[in-house]
């Protein structure tokens, strides 16, 4: 696996964003992967939104295309060392962003985000990479 794909990666692909459905087109499906976190943050959204349905069906049929990524016990453990390393820096990031952070760095992959607290350089080891970044 080279990449783990964040929640704002993800809407962007399902939204038809050209520059992260051309990045995603020159990569095989087990480049890829997506926390099972990921999936919660979508499905919350879903249920959010004016068009549940028509989103929640987007989500479950990416879901049975996609590579899930549990979070098992070494995730887990990962998840102890950054958020301990972290706030002792007087640093707070939420608990689904460090658990995303997490698995990309099991899996030793890039984190695809567009998100700041991920791209901040904070977590040590992360590589992150922003498909929906311009400049």
């Amino acid at each position: 696996m080279k990449y783990v794909l964040d929640t704002n990666t993800v809407i962007a692909a399902l939204n038809g964003t050209p520059a992260v459905r051309a990045r995603l087109a020159t990569l095989a499906a087990s480049d890829l992967g997506v926390p099972v976190v990921v999936f919660a943050e979508l499905f919350h959204g879903a249920r959010r939104s004016a068009r549940s349905v028509e989103n929640l069906e987007r989500i479950r049929s990416l879901a049975g295309a996609a590579v899930v990524l549990p979070v098992d016990q070494a995730i887990a453990e990962t998840y102890g060392v950054v958020r301990a390393s972290v706030e002792s820096r007087g640093l707070r990031k939420s608990d689904f962003d460090l658990v995303i952070a997490c698995t990309a760095l099991h899996y030793d992959a890039v984190l695809v985000t567009h998100d700041g607290a991920l791209k901040d350089g904070f977590i040590e080891g992360l590589v992150v990479e922003d498909w929906l970044d311009a400049g």
